[in-house]
């Protein structure tokens, strides 16, 4: 297993709001992003809440003998959201703050990965021939594609585009999307903030990993999104689960 990740504040935001958790045991691996929300810092404050919540639940929990990957990933989640919500409460300028947190715990024994999401961050997964978007994005505009009231297309325009509608932090109960995969000889994942996938297609972040490798292919990313626009904080983690 190995992987390559890396964080960029983009063009035009003053500071890097995302974060990124790299955790590895004998027996799990874990993996996440997080992009944070909020004025007066509280985003970057938030999505850090929300990964240091997982990480330490994930060494606490990991070396239990009944270790239950999708319980850890939505009892960490729920811990993270009471987090930034007292925190929000302590200080005026938090307040609204949030985080989208998309993760991947692999079990190494069976090579089986658990993905849990809240928010638009996305996890992939890269076959031989093919790129997969794992998660579902949590926005407004991805329920109107859902109904057909819109295209894909009228989605990547649209004015309501970065409207999310789940978010860590942001409500006192919220649902975390699990979802179970099994991974195959050659199979990489690949974990990220919107400030990726919003200025470059699923199609070229797979052709760039083919060409360049998933070392290479981290600066390359980046170099393409901010080269496309870098609206936004660019995070992203590639996995080799070779």
């Amino acid at each position: 297993m190995k992987v390559y990740c890396d964080t960029n504040k983009g063009l035009l935001r003053e500071n890097n709001e995302d974060n990124y958790l790299v955790d590895e045991t004998e027996d799990f691996s874990l993996y996440a992003v997080a992009d944070g929300m909020g004025g007066h810092s509280a985003g970057e404050i938030a999505s850090m809440i929300a990964l240091n919540t997982i990480k330490d639940c994930f060494e606490e929990t990991s070396k239990e003998q009944n270790f239950k990957i999708p319980k850890f990933i939505n009892e960490s989640i729920q811990l993270a959201n009471i987090k930034i919500r007292e925190e929000a409460n302590k200080n005026e300028e938090y307040t609204g703050m949030g985080t989208t947190v998309t993760m991947a715990v692999i079990d190494l024994s069976f090579k089986t990965a658990y993905i849990g999401n809240i928010g638009d961050s996305r996890t992939y997964i890269l076959k031989a021939q093919e790129i997969i978007q794992i998660t579902e994005d949590h926005t407004y505009v991805h329920e109107l594609c859902r109904q057909g009231k819109i295209s894909q297309e009228e989605a990547k325009t649209h004015p309501k585009r970065n409207v999310i509608t789940r978010a860590v932090g942001s409500e006192e109960a919220m649902q975390t999307d699990i979802f179970e995969i099994e991974l195959e000889k050659n199979d990489i994942l690949l974990l990220c903030s919107d400030g990726l996938t919003t200025h470059i297609s699923d199609e070229e972040i797979f052709n760039t990993v083919k060409e360049y490798g998933c070392e290479k292919s981290v600066e390359k990313l980046i170099e393409l999104a901010n080269k496309n626009g870098g609206t936004d904080n660019i995070t992203l983690v590639i996995v080799d689960t070779n």
